[in-house]
């Protein structure tokens, strides 16, 4: 039995750089919260549907890692892949670049968990195909004991805000971004939109505020939990990063609070390189 099963996806995503240099690299939501939570501590298993193309030296790199892609799913499809263009001011445009339907196709179904996988302490829902992703979270509910984690993707969520808040009774911890959290809830204030998720039924809120920190609610008053800024190589996985690193410290008994630091300080390493490449570093060489 693990610790954490993490469940999302496994992405190239080739970075844009403002002047014009291009760099592509190994990604995906399931493979940062993996290797965050491995090196916060946690024993973890992984799910995540491998494409047809998936690259020989990519695959390589993350079964020298304890990560195997051949014991994924194998989908009759492309990877999934992502163009990240960074712009001069700081902000940052996302290209999907097969297209939502194919995003939805190469995300996990309840048929793709092994019976084995439903005894992990904790399962992290990642932000897959916010269809199939809202599937599962139904079907393991009443399938295993674990705490159940979700985090949700930003895009997807867009006018189908009422299906994930009638859908957050079924996962222990909700883990938003500050822009999820107020679409959601249609509050400017991400502390009065961690309170209102709070209330309809998750146990624990934690909404990420990026270099502010976070804001938690756990059954009391929302706490702000500060973190220090850093600089970003590349941005992408810090969420995902932050999702491990917090539910591994979560399920070994941190308080949500302390949990934070842990889930920042994972977020930290993985921004300190493009793709996984920080996180592989110090996390990769400690096979599940």
């Amino acid at each position: 039995m693990v610790d954490l099963l993490c469940i999302g996806n496994l992405t190239i995503d080739e970075a844009v750089r403002p002047d014009g240099e291009r760099i592509e690299s190994l990604g995906g939501d399931a493979v940062f919260a993996a290797l965050a939570a491995r090196h916060a501590g946690a024993s973890v298993n992984w799910l995540a549907p491998v494409g047809h193309d998936f690259p020989h030296a990519m695959r390589a790199r993350l079964t020298a890692s304890g990560l195997d892609p051949s014991r994924q799913p194998q989908r009759p499809l492309p990877t999934i892949r992502n163009v990240v263009t960074y712009e001069r001011g700081g902000g940052r445009r996302w290209q999907l670049v097969h297209g939502q339907e194919h995003f939805e196709a190469m995300s996990a179904r309840p048929t793709d968990l092994a019976a084995d996988m439903l005894a992990a302490r904790g399962v992290l829902v990642l932000g897959m195909g916010l269809t199939s992703q809202l599937d599962l979270l139904a079907w393991l509910r009443g399938r295993t004991e674990a705490t159940v984690y979700l985090d949700v993707e930003e895009d997807g969520i867009v006018g189908r805000e009422d299906e994930v808040l009638a859908a957050l009774p079924a996962c222990d911890v909700f883990l938003p971004s500050e822009i999820e959290a107020c679409r959601l809830t249609d509050l400017d204030d991400p502390t009065a939109a961690a309170v209102r998720l709070a209330e309809a039924g998750p146990s624990v809120v934690v909404v990420k505020l990026a270099e502010r920190g976070a804001v938690v609610v756990a059954g009391g008053p929302p706490k702000h939990v500060p973190v220090s800024p850093l600089d970003a190589v590349d941005p992408t996985g810090a969420g995902d990063a932050f999702c491990g690193g917090f539910a591994a410290a979560h399920l070994r008994g941190e308080s949500p609070v302390d949990a934070v630091a842990i889930g920042a300080a994972e977020a930290a390493i993985a921004i300190s390189a493009f793709g996984v490449d920080a996180l592989l570093a110090v996390a990769g060489g400690c096979p599940a």
